[in-house]
């Protein structure tokens, strides 16, 4: 299946222009092949951002404990 990138128009895979702005046509894909999850990173990624918020409230409480 083709489509056309400016209209967002799909056309049989025989076709090679946009019929309404003669655009060449590109392939559509499936984008599910494209994105690769990798649980690993997932973990790791939310790990860090905890860690990181954990981190940034520890910060706040000691330097509004130090004040007062």
């Amino acid at each position: 299946m083709k489509y056309c990138p400016v209209c967002k128009i799909e056309y049989a895979d025989s076709a090679e222009f946009c019929k309404k702005c003669e655009a060449y046509l590109l392939e559509k894909e499936d984008i599910r092949k494209k994105i690769k999850t990798d649980p690993k990173r997932l973990l790791l990624v939310c790990l860090y951002t905890g860690g990181f918020i954990l981190f940034v409230m520890l910060l706040y409480f000691l330097l509004f404990s130090l004040l007062k």
